[in-house]
């Protein structure tokens, strides 16, 4: 039997993402405003997460003082108000190695790893922002990117294989002739190897150009069942939604793998889809 502990941690650092032997203006349409020299910075939080499967005569799988001190010791002094690019001994010795939100997740497992002991590296899960992460699970150059969307949309839950009495029964207020709305949040998770070039997985813009064109233009400020041809004959349940809006995103992002749609209706519940697998 495995057990999982997670730490939290925030830092504070700034970067840039630039390739040297490109000029300013290809710099810029590779990555924008993130190529400017002056710097940009964040509010790093980074998660990290060992395994074991037993737990010391103490009833701790480690320590939490002594997987502090790690962390402490071995990323945040390195990070916690520096520049990276500047200030990192990794991304100083291969100035061609961008600070991405995926290549310091690597780079946190490749630290952390040597000092743990009895215990397991399971995952590091870093937050370049509220709506942007990264989760690395140490497995080559496999990382996992999440972007986070919010749009307003409003339904009604109704079954048309139902009766009208069945269906205040099983749907109660959510049944309401007139509807009911909700703010969705959609977490949009993808993975792949990271581009040794750009340090990312995939071209966040291409994410959000998909999610503009696919859901927005569809579904934001829309009633479901009046306004959509995808709803006119089904119910529109979360977790119907979240299945039609993977049909829709995932052919447009290809060669970009779709890995998971998180739905999150009210703060109470999300609906998490990985496709027909």
């Amino acid at each position: 039997m495995d057990y999982y502990l997670t730490r939290r941690v925030e830092f504070e650092a700034a970067h840039y993402y630039r390739i040297p032997e490109l000029s300013d203006e290809e710099n810029y349409d590779l990555f924008g405003p993130t190529s400017n020299l002056n710097s940009h910075g964040h509010n790093y939080v980074l998660l990290v997460t060992v395994k074991g499967d037993a737990v010391a005569s103490n009833g701790m799988l480690i320590n939490i003082k002594d997987l502090d001190s790690i962390i402490k010791e071995h990323v945040v002094a390195e990070y916690d108000h520096k520049h990276i690019n500047l200030q990192h001994p990794t991304f100083i010795q291969d100035s061609s190695l961008q600070p991405t939100s995926e290549n310091i997740a690597i780079q946190v497992w490749q630290s952390l790893t040597p000092y743990l002991q009895n215990v397991d590296l399971h995952l590091v899960h870093l937050y370049e922002e509220s709506t942007l992460s990264a989760e690395y699970y140490g497995k080559d150059q496999m990382v996992y990117l999440t972007k986070v969307y919010e749009f307003s949309a409003s339904h009604r839950l109704h079954s048309p294989a139902l009766t009208n009495e069945e269906n205040k029964a099983v749907f109660g207020k959510c049944n309401n002739p007139y509807g009911h709305g909700h703010n969705y949040v959609l977490e949009v998770t993808i993975k792949g190897e990271v581009n040794p070039k750009t340090g990312m997985v995939a071209d966040i813009d291409l994410l959000d150009r998909v999610i503009e064109k696919q859901v927005f233009s569809r579904f934001d400020h829309r009633h479901l069942n009046l306004d959509t041809t995808e709803f006119e004959r089904v119910n529109p349940t979360s977790e119907n939604f979240v299945q039609v809006l993977w049909e829709i995103v995932e052919p447009h992002l290809k060669p970009v793998a779709l890995h998971r749609l998180r739905l999150q209706e009210t703060p109470k519940s999300y609906f998490d889809y990985y496709g027909d697998k």
